[in-house]
C-alpha cells in the first residue's frame, strides 16, 4: 500500500540492464520531466544540491508495488547522472525476490516507481519564467527520494494532485507593492502645489485663446470676416501685449465683421485709455469685460515703442 504522505512518479525498466549473474538491474527512477500536480507543472531539479540521496544509500530497499512487506532486493548504489536519479537493484535470494527477478527478466514486470517528498519548491507563476522554466510550475529544489518499488503497472503520475502543498517551504517572487502610500505632506504644502497649478494654467492662458481664435475662424465663419488671416495674426499680436482680455476682444470685433480700420482704433484708444479691454465701445456687442490695470496700459505702451508687428500704413 501506497505511502499517502509521498509523491510518486513511474519509469520503465530497460532489459538491456538485466545482470543474470550478479542477479542486479540498473533502473532510471527519476528526471527533470515535468509531471501536472497543483494545476501546475512539477519539476524535480536534479543538481547535486537539489537531491538527497542519503536515506536510499543508508536505508533503501527495493519493494514491490509500494509494499513495505513485500521486499525483493536491495538498492547497492545511487547517484545523479544526466539529470536523472539511476539506482542498482541486487534481487534477494529468496521466494519474493527470486519471483520478482524472474518476472524482470521475462518483462511481465518492469514498471519502475519512486516515492518521494518536495521539502523545498520554488514557485513560478504565469507570464513568469525561473532557470529557463516558464510558469505556472513548481520546481523543487530540494527533494529526497524515499523509496523504489518494481510494478507490473505504472501507477498514475498525476497522485497526489489533490493533496495540499503543506509541509512544503515555497519560495515566491517578491511582487512590488504597487499600493499608494498615503499622503502626509501639510495642507499648506497641498496650497503650494494648487497655486502653482494655477500659475501654469495662467500662462497657457493666452495659447488656449489663440487656439479658440483659430477654431473660431472655421469655414462657417469666415464670410463674417472683413480682414484676412495676416491682418488678424498682425493685430492680435498687438493685443497680445495688453493682455489676454484684449486679445479676445479682438477675436470678438473680427468676428463680428469689423474692419482693421476699426480694430485697429480700439487698440490705440487702449493705449490711450478712451477703451476698456473688456468694453469693445457702443457699436460692437455692447458687453461689459474687466477694466484694464495701470500695469496693462503700461504693457502696451511699451509694445508699441517696439512692436512685434507694425501697424498697417
Amino acid at each position: 500500500m501506497r505511502n499517502e504522505k509521498l509523491f510518486y512518479r513511474d519509469f520503465e525498466i530497460d532489459s538491456r540492464a538485466i545482470n543474470k549473474e550478479k542477479r542486479s538491474v540498473e533502473l532510471s527512477f527519476s528526471s527533470e520531466e515535468p509531471v501536472s500536480r497543483w494545476g501546475a507543472s512539477e519539476i524535480l531539479l536534479h543538481g547535486e544540491g537539489n537531491v538527497d540521496l542519503s536515506r536510499l544509500k543508508k536505508m533503501g530497499s527495493a519493494l514491490l508495488n509500494h509494499n513495505a512487506n513485500i521486499i525483493v532486493g536491495r538498492i547497492t548504489e545511487a547517484r545523479l547522472e544526466d539529470k536523472k536519479g539511476k539506482a542498482i537493484i541486487v534481487f534477494d535470494d529468496d521466494e519474493d525476490g527470486n519471483r520478482a527477478m524472474k518476472k524482470v527478466e521475462s518483462g511481465s514486470l518492469k514498471g519502475v516507481s519512486v516515492g518521494y517528498m518536495i521539502n523545498k519548491a520554488r514557485e513560478v507563476r504565469v507570464d513568469e519564467e525561473w532557470e529557463g522554466y516558464k510558469g505556472p510550475a513548481y520546481i523543487a529544489t530540494r527533494w529526497t527520494p524515499y523509496e523504489i518499488s518494481l510494478t507490473p503497472i505504472p501507477a498514475d503520475a498525476t497522485v497526489g494532485v489533490g493533496r495540499s502543498l503543506e509541509g512544503i517551504e515555497i519560495e515566491r517572487t517578491e511582487v512590488p507593492n504597487t499600493k499608494p502610500e498615503e499622503s502626509t505632506m501639510e495642507e499648506k504644502d497641498v496650497q503650494r502645489i494648487v497655486e502653482t497649478a494655477l500659475e501654469k494654467e495662467r500662462a497657457a492662458l493666452p495659447g488656449l485663446i489663440a487656439t479658440a481664435v483659430k477654431d473660431a475662424m472655421a469655414e462657417e465663419n469666415k464670410p463674417k470676416m472683413r480682414i484676412t488671416v495676416e491682418q488678424f495674426d498682425d493685430l492680435s499680436n498687438r493685443a497680445s501685449a495688453i493682455s489676454p482680455e484684449a486679445e479676445l476682444e479682438v477675436s470678438k470685433l473680427a468676428r463680428s465683421g469689423k474692419t482693421e480700420v476699426e480694430i485697429q482704433k480700439y487698440l490705440l484708444d487702449l493705449r490711450t485709455g478712451k477703451a476698456d479691454a473688456g468694453n469693445t465701445t457702443k457699436g460692437t456687442e455692447g458687453e461689459q469685460g474687466k477694466k484694464v490695470t495701470d500695469e496693462d496700459r503700461a504693457k502696451l505702451v511699451r509694445s508699441l515703442k517696439s512692436p512685434r508687428v507694425a501697424f498697417a500704413s
